[in-house]
This record gives C-alpha cells, structure tokens and sequence, in this order.
C-alpha cells in the first residue's frame, strides 16, 4: 500500500533565492552567515525573518545548501566560530560532493514536488510513474492491489472513432498539435541550458522541451491523447518549479498548454475534423466525417440563421458548439433556442453573398454526404446507424410539425440516453466476461467427463471381446470334449463384468456432477466476494473524496477570509495614511502662508515691529540703529520729498 512521505522540505523559488544571496555575499570576500543572507534577500523579496530561516534550514535538510564552521580572521570576532553557509562549486574544490549528490539524484525514482501545485511537501508517489502528489490534491486517484495510481496515469473515456485510432494514426494528429504549440514558444524548443541555470538539474527531476516531445511523437510512442498532454505537461511543471509564478518562462509555458488543451479538445470531440481542419484541402468541410454532424441552424447576435455543422452540447444542453459554413469556418457556442434543426425553413430577408456562400457549401456537404447512402435523397433523416440525427436540406421540404417535432424529440433522447447506454454497456460486458470464464470452466469439466465416459466404453469393448474370446474357446472345447460346464460360468462372468462397469460409470458421472457443483460453488463465492470487496472499495474511495473535497473546501474558504482581512487592514492602512499625508501637507501650507504674511527684521531675522520703508523693518530701535550704517545708501525715506524727519535723524 502506498504511504505519504516528505522527499523535499524546502521551497524551490526560496532555495534558488537564498544561493544568490550566499553567492553574492562570497563575491564581497564575506562570510555568508544567517544575519548578512536574511538582509541581502529582505533587499530582493519581501519575506519575513521567520520565513527565510525557516527556508535555509529546510534547504540545509534537503542538501541543497552545505552548512559549516568557519572561524573569523579579522575584527572583533577574530577566532571566533561561527555558522556559515555555501553552496557547492565546481571548480575541482568540491568534486567529490558533487559526484556523491549527483550519484544520490540519480537514484531517485518520483519527482520531489506536487504534480497539482508544484510544491514541496508531504507527498504520496504514484506507482506507474514518477508524479507525486500532496493528500489534499490526489483527490482522483484510485487503488488496485495495493498500488495508488495517479490521475494522470487513469485511463481516458474516448469515443470509439478516437479509441480505434492507431498509434502511427495519433502520431499524425499529434504532429498538428506540437506545430501549434511551437507557434508560441520558440525558446522551450531547446533544453535548458546548463551553463547558465547550473543547478536546474537539482531541482528539475525530468527536463523536458518541445524537440524531446517532437522526438517521442515521431517514435509513436503515445498511445492516446491523455499521455501526450501529461507528458507535455513537465514543460510548465519544470518551468513553474524552478522559475516561479511570475517568471516569463512559466508564461509561455502556460501559454502553450492553454493551447496544447483547445487542440486535443478539438482532436477528441471529432478527429476527422481535426485532420481536415490541418491539411486544408480544396473542399475540406464538404466531406463528410465518419460519424457525421447534425446539420442545423444557428443564429448569432446581428447574423440571419446560418448553416451550421453541430459539434457538441454543453452538460446542460443549454449551449451548442457549432461550426459555420463559410469562408472562415468559425466556431461559437450558440444557445439552444438559437440553433434550429435543417429542415426549418429560415427567415432570411437579405441574403448576403457570404450567407449564399455558406448555403451552397452546405449543399455540397449533403451532396456528398448522399452518396453514402443511395437512399439519402428520398428521405429527410438518414436511416444508417451511424448517421442517427443527420438530416438533409431540400429545396421545398415539407413543413409538418409532428415530423418536425419528433425529430427534435430524438435527438434530445439521443443526448440524454448517452450516459445510460454507456453504463449499460459497459455492465454488459462485465457480465459477458464473468459468462465467458464460466462456460471456459464448465467446458474443461465437459472434456474430462467425456474422456472419462470413452475411457470407460473402451474398457467395456475390451471386456466383451474377451468374454467373446473365452466364450469361442469354451464352445471349441465343449465340441471337443463333449462337456457342458463351462457355458454357465461364462454367463456369470460376462454379468459380472457389466455391472462393475456399470457402477465404474455410475461413480464416474457421480464425481464429475460434485465437481461441478463445487466449481459452480466456487465461482458464485468469488464473485461475490469480488462484488463485496468492488462496494467496499467505492464506498471508502466515496467517502475519502468526499473529506479531501471538504478539506478543500475549509481550506478555500479560510484562505478567502485570510486574503479579505488582508486586503481590509491594507484598506484601512493606506487611508491612514492618505489622511495624516493631507493632514500634513495643511499645516505646512497654512504655517507658510502665516509666515508670508509678517514682516521681519532686517538685521537679525526675527519678527519686526517697527518699519523704516517700503521693505525693510525692524524688531527694535538697536536693531534699527545696528543696521542703518549701510541702510542708508538705499532708505527710501531719506530719498522722498517728505517734510518729515526720520526717526533716525531725529535720533
């Protein structure tokens, strides 16, 4: 049974973080220790104290950052021991620990970090790949014999046109994907370089870029569309792991699954569509798929009703895919009292050449699709079972609503019933199986008892020939001798014989009857444990999912409530101080403007009482007297023609 354990402890983006730090710090011929590797990063991240420590001890645990003594050679703490920190390098000093560390990460066999969140932690491994995953997101993942196996190694529900599909036939439909998906990212095409991330193999378990993934689609290796997209996936889970959130490496990464995922969904709902839609041949959405669409009419805000080819319903079957025929061919979801079946006549008022374009594409679906069935013509629905729901367009159909509505009568059961034919079938060939090893078992029975009852004819023949035998050489003798005694001992062997043989077949047929009792008894006890057993399973798998979804669901709800009082107090906070700002920024401009409006002494600065003339003025008469050695060259009063002495010249 698969067990939870902790393979790494620290944080990745942390651990990347704190060897900068410890690089750069050994860069200024300093010694790395707790205190100057705290303060460097605090310069780079927003982290608490608490965090970064608790984050260097767990690296430390992990091997990713090396801890020694060192003793100080200068200052106050010369020759005094302290704690230290280094990462490992690869100049020759520290070959044989990196040879060891090397040799270790080659043993492992799972990834160190979650498949769901990417991050270190408690993780439970899964048994038929190297994905590990956390107990809050292994949600999916399910037990057979004692071995857990991951979400991404369960099987994927496929049509049966997708199912069939050979390898040799996916590798084709794959190439299409990965074309789409270099679009985007040419600089996930090459691995990632070793001489500029040299420690990416520490944290990377499997590295992987669009030429690996190139190189495994050309070998065919995927045998459904599920393995391509997990294996696809290491690209934005390396990226993630190793360069963080923000970094524009895991954009693009996530730029390419955003577009790996619309493509494989557009593979599964219809790969003849798919294939079509990529090679673009002359007439391409006139052929007709294998399983054809559903011809209807679909109308779009400011459009008249167009030919449309239905590709799917949403689960609640209030929305429909459809794609348009057309020159662009574009898809939309159309709401379901927006989309009516073909053999609706539309209201059209103006039609447009692109709407007469699109209706004459649409013909030359339907012409083409009637040639698959001579029979098409005369008929509005196709009869063949894997045409059901494909109507044909006429010119002057019949407009009779019984038809009308029983038709879209069965393609709303045909939608409904779906589900339910596939969990029919697939008890069906459950009880087909168990059937088919019954009547193996029951056969094998019938073959031994057969042999047994012509083992026990052949044996009866040779004891007839030989009392046929005994019984001529007696009547020679008798001829012979004239002697009548040995006919009756004859007679009593030949009834001898046939009742040993008849209790030999009666104990034979009695013994092949308790064998298969006891088998039939056997088998009934297995299955029923089997069942008992496949209940128990389900219910315990039910009632794990259903903790782990309300975990999830607290977890959610704290974490909600957690980010809310958060962005609450930095509300609150960034009002405060928005108000002590404009609190601030008042009194400095009344205090200036109460400034502007006294005068001030010329001589020492300080508030003035007493004017000489139009701009200077004075606190006192000392003050007045000290300055007027050089006030008087520029005194306006002494200049104007006033009758009025100065204070100063009176003085």
């Amino acid at each position: 049974m698969a067990k939870f354990s902790i393979r790494r402890h620290s944080d990745p983006f942390f651990v990347i973080a704190l060897k900068e730090a410890i690089v750069k710090i050994s860069a200024q011929k300093q010694c790395p220790n707790e205190g100057r590797i705290v303060r460097s990063v605090l310069q780079e991240f927003d982290w608490s104290k608490a965090e970064i420590l608790k984050q260097l001890k767990f690296a430390v645990k992990d091997g990713l950052i090396l801890q020694v003594t060192t003793f100080s050679s200068h200052g106050s703490t010369k020759g005094i021991p302290q704690t230290a920190y280094r990462i490992l390098r690869k100049d020759g000093e520290d070959e044989d620990e990196i040879q060891k560390q090397k040799k270790k990460l080659s043993c492992n066999t799972h990834d160190w970090y979650c498949w769901e969140c990417h991050k270190a932690g408690e993780v439970i491994a899964c048994e038929y790949c190297p994905r590990v995953f956390h107990r809050k997101c292994a949600h999916s993942g399910t037990v057979t014999n004692g071995k857990w196996k991951c979400p991404s190694c369960q099987p994927q529900k496929l049509s049966a046109l997708m199912a069939n599909k050979t390898p040799e036939q996916l590798a084709k439909l794959l190439k299409f994907t990965l074309e789409r998906m270099k679009e985007k990212a040419k600089e996930l095409m090459e691995p990632i370089s070793s001489d500029e991330h040299p420690d990416y193999e520490d944290f990377i378990f499997k590295p992987m870029d669009l030429k690996k993934l190139e190189k495994l689609v050309e070998k065919k290796t995927f045998k459904s569309p599920k393995e391509f997209r997990e294996e696809s996936q290491w690209i934005f889970h390396n990226a993630i792991v190793y360069f963080g959130d923000d970094d524009e490496i895991t954009d693009l990464a996530e730029a390419i699954m955003e577009d790996c995922d619309g493509e494989l969904e557009e593979m599964v709902r219809c790969p003849d569509c798919y294939l079509m839609s990529n090679l673009r041949t002359k007439n391409w959405f006139c052929k007709p798929c294998y399983f054809p669409h559903e011809l209807v009419w679909a109308k779009m805000t400011g459009e008249p009703p167009w030919p449309a080819k239905l590709l799917s319903w949403n689960d609640d079957k209030t929305k429909a895919l459809v794609r348009f025929f057309g020159a662009a061919h574009q898809r939309a979801w159309v709401g379901r009292k927006h989309v009516m079946p073909i053999t609706s006549k539309p209201e059209v008022k103006k039609r447009s050449q692109r709407w007469v374009q699109a209706n004459d594409e649409m013909k030359e679906y339907q012409r083409q699709l009637g040639l698959l069935d001579p029979d098409a013509n005369k008929k509005t629905v196709l009869k063949r079972p894997e045409l059901i729901g494909i109507t044909l367009f006429q010119e002057n159909p019949p407009l009779l609503k019984t038809e009308t509505k029983e038709c879209q009568t069965d393609v709303v059961l045909n939608e409904e019933n779906k589900e339910k034919i596939k969990q029919l079938e697939e008890k069906v060939r459950q009880q087909e199986e168990e059937l088919k090893s019954l009547q193996a078992d029951l056969k094998c029975e019938r073959e031994r008892a057969k042999q047994l009852v012509e083992g026990a004819k052949k044996k009866k023949e040779e004891q007839d020939q030989r009392v046929l035998r005994d019984k001529s050489v007696s009547e020679q003798r008798e001829t012979s001798e004239n002697c009548g005694s040995s006919g009756p001992t004859i007679d009593l062997s030949m009834t001898r014989d046939q009742s040993s043989v008849i209790k030999m077949l009666q104990d034979a047929l009695e013994r092949e009857r308790q064998e298969k009792k006891e088998i039939i008894d056997k088998v009934t006890r297995d299955t029923q444990k089997n069942r008992e057993r496949d209940i128990q399973q389900a219910v315990k798998r039910a009632v794990n999912k259903e903790r782990l979804e309300r975990e999830r669901i607290t977890e959610e709800a704290v974490k909600k409530a957690v980010d809310k009082c958060k962005q609450e107090r930095d509300r609150h906070t960034q009002k405060a101080l928005q108000i002590a700002k404009d609190e601030a920024d008042k009194s400095v401009q009344e205090a200036v403007s109460l400034a502007k409006k006294k005068q001030w002494c010329a001589n020492c600065r300080a508030e003035a009482f007493y004017p000489c003339c139009w701009n200077t003025s004075y606190c006192t008469l000392e003050c007045q007297k000290a300055h007027w050695c050089t006030h008087r060259f520029h005194c306006m009063r002494v200049t104007c023609s006033c009758n009025r002495d100065s204070p100063m010249t009176q003085s």
